[in-house]
């Protein structure tokens, strides 16, 4: 052939998106390489460039194609802090991270009052009753300038005022007199029916409030709040004070108490500032992370949970787990996709005990053309897997696996990885990305280790962060040992981890990383070596007097 293009996948921390080989009047034949499960040295197959587009000769969409060829590099920065910046002389303020200019209170209200920013004129809060009074006559004096044009907005304003007049009249009545309910315009009706009930429930409330018993928050250190009720006190007098004062207390509403809700007085609060990032949801970042330990306690992978397995022992786990991270690299796939796959690996070969050793490769394979396919944007196709087991497997047992595991998961794929604990644990130590890439290679090697799989993701998230904190920041020469003041009151406060329990933990990922260069199992300690990784499996701190000092201490 007169000329050959070789496209090269990219993935979070390629520098380079493409690379191209062109040859002119000259015929070539390039080579790939594949990794093959077999030996513990991974032995290389080779084969034309050729065979392998016969295979996957279905891929002719040239769209998609296109779509590949200007993918840009991933960057592992999501824990990182974003930070904004005001331009235009105050008008409008630029996002740095996203490049949106945003418009200040000034400039708002300097626009023509209409459906979509009527809502956001307000310069405080319209929460409860008072509010909406104040946002009804924030728009009253808007409207004023523009001879009261009545539109939608204006006649939803309106009768909110009306529906707030009427509500405050039935506070003197009972609770059997009936309100009247303003009629309302099409799109508009919904949105006020709900704000109105939820007006009226909370008024009607009242009038049973001397008998019923009034609920009050407890809070707890961990995510979720418990409530609990006030028992209903015996004595007439304060039954007959209660009774008078009734319709004179108004509902509170109380916000339910998250873990990092109300923070120590020695905690930073680390998405101060994050507001303006949508990307970053501030607001419910906390949630989503107690959802996420909640989530890990009841997925677990238990302790030796090889055990009752008659073909299946751990160093086959270990080689498998090596084979899969070598194709991940190859394939540069996203580093969610590989930590996925061993997380499929290890519940599906707990819950299932009768695995043959003929398929453990297939459970791989399929384990991770499952997470491929879940975290990918692009993933491979399944002449890919096909390709990279030496055809040992067909489509339809890979697709017959992908049913068995699905099943035996219950169809769950939701059990959280250490990646994610890890950027949020990054972002509260304010690392450095030396310092992400040395604990990103920690989590790694650890998920080889049979002896570490029990333990949660957020665990082995937190002790390689510990462990990488200490060697890039401590004086390498230096036999110290592990240093509690880098885990400071804020990583433990996020962490929910103290430097005590992390220790053990940090112990054993420093032997796995110091004895990595002379491992049989040398598929990430290779990975990590590239300059996109910062070459952090290389660094002296890994195999200093530090490092021997932390392996060989007393926990």
């Amino acid at each position: 052939m007169v000329g050959t293009t070789v496209l090269k996948r990219v993935d979070e921390n390629e520098s380079a998106a493409f690379k191209q080989v062109k040859k002119i009047g000259v015929s070539t034949t390039e080579v790939t390489k594949r990794a093959a499960l077999g030996d513990l040295q991974n032995r290389g197959v080779v084969r034309t460039i050729a065979a392998k587009d016969a295979a996957q000769k279905d891929l002719k969409d040239t769209k998609l194609q296109n779509a590949l060829r200007a993918t840009k590099a991933r960057v592992d920065t999501h824990w990182k802090k974003t930070t904004t910046t005001t331009t235009v002389g105050g008008a409008t303020r630029t996002n740095v991270a996203t490049g949106e200019v945003v418009p200040t209170a000034a400039a708002a209200q300097r626009k023509v009052l209409t459906r979509s920013n009527s809502v956001r004129l307000g310069t405080t809060a319209t929460t409860g009753l008072g509010g909406l009074q104040r946002h009804a006559s924030a728009t009253s004096h808007l409207l004023v300038g523009h001879n009261k044009v009545k539109t939608l907005t204006t006649k939803l304003v309106e009768n909110k005022v009306q529906q707030v007049k009427i509500i405050n009249k039935t506070t003197n009545k009972t609770e059997t007199d009936a309100t009247v309910e303003p009629s309302l315009r099409r799109e508009d009706s919904n949105l006020s029916r709900k704000s109105l009930t939820k007006i009226k429930a909370a008024i009607t409330q009242n009038a049973s409030a001397a008998g019923a018993t009034k609920p009050t928050l407890v809070k707890s250190h961990s995510a979720a709040a418990t409530l609990t009720r006030k028992e209903p006190t015996t004595k007439s007098t304060e039954t007959t004070s209660s009774a008078t004062s009734a319709s004179a207390d108004k509902l509170k509403i109380v916000s339910v108490q998250t873990h990092s809700s109300k923070l120590l007085d020695d905690v930073k609060d680390i998405d101060e500032g994050d507001a303006e990032n949508l990307v970053l949801v501030s607001d419910y970042v906390n949630d989503i992370y107690s959802y996420l330990f909640k989530l890990e306690a009841e997925q677990p992978v238990m302790k030796n949970h090889l055990e009752g397995q008659a073909e299946v022992y751990a160093k086959m786990r270990a080689v498998l787990i090596d084979w899969i991270n070598e194709v991940h690299t190859q394939f540069h796939l996203a580093a969610e996709t590989f930590q996925l796959a061993v997380a499929i690996i290890d519940r599906y070969l707990q819950a299932v005990k009768d695995t043959k050793r003929s398929h453990l490769q297939l459970v791989g394979v399929t384990a991770l053309f499952i997470a491929a396919k879940y975290e990918e944007l692009f993933p491979p196709a399944i002449a890919d897997f096909i390709y990279i087991t030496d055809d040992t497997y067909t489509g339809k047992q890979i697709r017959q696996m992908e049913l068995q595991i699905f099943k035996a998961l219950d169809c769950n794929l939701s059990r959280p990885l250490p990646i994610h604990f890890l950027r949020r644990f990054s972002k509260a130590a304010e690392a450095e990305d030396n310092h992400h890439a040395m604990s990103k290679y920690f989590l790694e090697l650890a998920m080889i280790e049979y002896d570490m799989s029990h333990y949660k993701p957020s665990e082995i998230a937190a002790a390689s962060l510990f462990l990488s904190l200490n060697l890039l920041k401590e004086n390498s020469n230096m036999a110290t040992g592990l240093n509690n003041k880098h885990w400071n009151s804020t990583l433990e406060w996020y962490s929910r981890y103290s430097p005590e329990h992390l220790r053990p933990i940090a112990k054993k990922i420093a032997t796995v990383a110091r004895n990595a260069p002379n491992a049989k199992l040398k598929a990430v300690y290779t990975k990590y070596q590239a300059s996109k990784f910062q070459k952090v499996s290389t660094r002296s701190e890994l195999y200093s007097t530090l490092m021997d000092s932390i392996i060989s201490s007393k926990e």
